[in-house]
């Protein structure tokens, strides 16, 4: 009789072993590393004859957990002496895992724009450089329509608007047709991709009065880590 006691005490033992390891597990499988192809950024802006004139970087962590992502930080780079360049923020693009366009919105502390009006064209003088964070429109809310933690109705807060998704959804997807691929992502083996599309004007002597517009893609891959890496003792950044 007790040794079955003893039987059945270890085997329950083992059983909250093993599910307290899969929450843990569960609980750090959610981070991934994002890079910016530049060979691809590369390529692009010789094709254009470009090289010499345009320069766009990102700053990233070391890693993010799957909703911590949630606007970008570019630096866009004047390299040329005779050109300007003009960035046009409402002709720049995101695009999601599903190829949807969104439009890009550059972020400022406190703004309080409206989300359905022309941005500005920001200038970059040659030899200097501009430095932004952006995100995508469809992520923004004023904090007046918040449904949690409102803010009392005559705070000047509620016309600020606030990021109140991830810039990439990375949860499980509902359609059948996605399934096998974020299976795929979460074990590693298949990384996915976003773009952004910026769209840039360059004014100069041997170009026309109104500029000439490219649109360069920024291709983004995003990778997941193995669940250790969610470990404390892994640094963020």
């Amino acid at each position: 009789m007790n040794n079955t006691t003893d039987a059945v005490i270890l085997v329950a033992y083992l059983l909250c072993i093993t599910y307290c390891i899969y929450k843990i597990i569960k609980d750090f499988d959610d981070e991934f590393t994002i890079r910016l192809d530049e060979a691809a950024l590369k390529e692009q802006l010789e094709q254009q004859g470009l090289q010499d004139a345009i320069g766009i970087s990102f700053k990233f962590d070391k890693r993010y957990e799957f909703d911590k992502l949630k606007q970008l930080a570019v630096t866009i780079s004047n390299k040329s002496q005779q050109y300007s360049i003009y960035v046009d923020w409402d002709c720049s693009v995101f695009t999601d895992l599903d190829k949807r366009s969104r439009r890009v919105t550059r972020m400022m502390p406190g703004a309080t724009l409206d989300l359905f009006q022309n941005q500005v064209f920001s200038t970059i003088p040659p030899g200097t450089s501009l430095k932004e964070t952006i995100t995508a429109e469809d992520i923004l809310q004023r904090k007046a329509d918040r449904k949690a933690d409102k803010l009392p109705a005559d705070s000047p807060l509620n016309l600020e608007v606030e990021i109140t998704k991830p810039l990439i959804d990375l949860s499980p997807p509902k359609a059948d047709a996605a399934k096998a691929r974020y299976n795929s992502f979460m074990k590693g083996q298949e990384d996915y991709t976003f773009l952004l599309g910026l769209a840039l004007r360059l004014l100069g002597p041997e170009r026309a009065l109104g500029g000439d517009r490219v649109q360069i893609l920024c291709k983004f891959i995003i990778h997941k880590l193995p669940w250790q890496a969610g470990l404390p003792w892994n640094p963020k950044s």
